[in-house]
């Protein structure tokens, strides 16, 4: 007779059952910081595209009516102050930080690339997403020797160093381990997460949109109000334009 027991799923270890909601959090706080970004660029875009080309045409009738009316003694023309400009860096010193930026990679910083090219070289991938990652790694640590950037090149390999993918072993205590790190990496990619979406919600356009949201809610188009009390000013500056050149 077979044990009822033996038809259970057996349960996950807390350290995968954990792994497993965090990468399902992970990837809805994605998507939801896709869609927010998704959202924000349509409206910049279609800010851009309508109503920017009115804000330009209404700084343009300013600039000419301010110059009307100067002419025409309705406005007291601009101080004029003499600009002390800094003084402009001599082209030795250009030559010198040019030249210094292009010096000789060091022994140190080439220790260290050595150590981090074989450590994520390509080739000791176990699985295609893992070979891709270590050639992202790879491109980006190509980049930071090229531009003798030793601190980059440091950072890189403590990244890799903390990373599942430089686990390579396949006992127990290996798979332990990557399961550790991966939790961790989860982590971090939340609380950036957190912080880019912070960043969205500090910006001007995130601002606007919420005002055009609200507005909605309660029945009105803010963007076409926008873009109305802006035309108006332009009809207003074109009329006092042409009110000045008759005086």
């Amino acid at each position: 007779m077979i044990s009822p027991f033996a038809l259970q799923p057996a349960e996950l270890d807390p350290a995968r059952k954990r792994l497993a909601d965090l990468e399902t959090e992970v990837s809805g706080r994605e998507a939801q910081l896709t869609t927010i970004k998704s959202g924000l660029q349509t409206l910049q875009s279609r800010y851009l595209r309508e109503v920017g080309p009115l804000y330009a045409r209404l700084t343009e009738l300013e600039a000419e009516l301010a110059e009307a009316e100067i002419a025409a003694g309705l406005r007291p023309p601009p101080l004029d102050l003499d600009d002390e400009s800094e003084p402009a860096e001599s082209a030795s010193d250009g030559d010198s930080v040019s030249c210094a930026n292009r010096a000789a990679p060091s022994d140190g910083l080439k220790k260290i690339f050595r150590d981090l090219a074989k450590s994520i070289h390509p080739d000791l991938a176990m699985d295609e997403p893992a070979r891709w990652r270590r050639h992202s790694l790879m491109a980006e640590a190509n980049r930071a020797y090229a531009e003798r950037d030793e601190d980059r090149l440091r950072l890189i390999l403590r990244a890799w160093e903390r990373s599942p993918d430089s686990v390579a072993d396949d006992d127990p205590e290996a798979d332990r381990l990557r399961v550790e790190r991966r939790i961790a990496a989860l982590h971090e990619r939340l609380i950036a997460i957190d912080a880019e979406l912070a960043d969205l919600r500090g910006s001007a356009i995130w601002r606007l949109k919420k005002k055009i949201d609200d507005a909605r809610a309660q029945g009105w188009d803010l963007f076409a109000e926008m873009i109305l009390q802006v035309k108006r000013d332009i009809s207003r500056a074109t009329a006092r334009l042409n009110h000045v050149k008759r005086i």
